[in-house]
């Protein structure tokens, strides 16, 4: 199954992934026999029920779930022969929880990997802040301080500081009430466009999936049960809403 046509970042081909046995019980499935490509610059929602198997599908693009070799490529080569740093640095992963560590923004946005090159100048930094609607008055405040969405937009920032090809988003906004759903959704949305990004994204919320477009794929049980084109209302609510309950009778 192909999701997009012309310069893809990541070709998915006939992945499998399954538990390793434990006392005797054999191996759970997790992901089985998924195939599919993702354009560069377009985007990609996972939607299905729980234990369908959509974050480790997306985990698997940047080898944070390690996938069978010849399963999976980015950018043109396989992901297992790529350095894991590096492919993460340029498909980088927003978690449901934003993780802030101890000291102020600025201490956040310039924690990196050894050996990380990049410009985190305090003039990029504070670029990069506005960004995701922030600005400079962030750099001195204790992270610990922020509100959900403005971590949430600080992560974001701190990705995009590695000028990252893909944005793998793992329920971003789950943890978030609704003003600052619709500040995050309003962040990624804006960065697809001005970056040119390739987004990947698991999700439950409908403004998100329909401000990003492109294609939304439905898991069950770790199979591709439907694909739907989002652009120009092609999933209707009522489909859209069904396919985000998990209701596989819809698909």
């Amino acid at each position: 199954m192909s999701t997009a046509a012309g310069d893809p970042i990541f070709q998915v081909e006939h992945l499998s992934l399954a538990y390793p046995a434990r006392r005797g019980q054999p191996a759970a499935p997790i992901l089985d026999d998924v195939s599919l490509s993702v354009e560069r610059g377009s985007a990609l929602t996972l939607v299905g029920p729980s234990g369908s198997g959509k974050s480790t599908l997306l985990r698997c693009l940047n080898r944070l779930e390690e996938p069978p070799p010849g399963t999976v490529r980015f950018d043109g080569r396989d992901v297992t022969t790529l350095d894991p740093r590096d492919v993460r640095q340029r498909a980088a992963l927003v978690m449901q929880t934003a993780v802030m560590f101890d000291g102020t923004v600025h201490d956040n946005l310039r924690l990196r990997p050894a050996n990380v090159a990049g410009d985190f100048s305090d003039a990029h930094l504070t670029e990069t802040l506005e960004e995701v609607g922030l600005d400079a008055t962030f750099l001195p405040r204790d992270a610990s301080t922020l509100s959900g969405g403005e971590k949430q937009r600080v992560t974001i920032a701190r990705a995009l500081l590695r000028d990252p090809q893909a944005l793998l988003l793992d329920e971003p906004t789950s943890a978030l009430d609704p003003p600052n759903v619709s500040l995050v959704v309003e962040t990624i949305s804006r960065l697809r466009q001005t970056r040119r990004l390739t987004i990947v994204a698991v999700t439950h919320q409908p403004e998100l999936v329909h401000r990003l477009g492109g294609w939304l794929l439905y898991l069950v049980k770790g199979r591709i049960e439907a694909r739907e084109a989002i652009e120009g209302g092609a999933v209707s609510d009522a489909r859209l809403r069904a396919f985000l309950a998990g209701e596989r009778s819809h698909a």
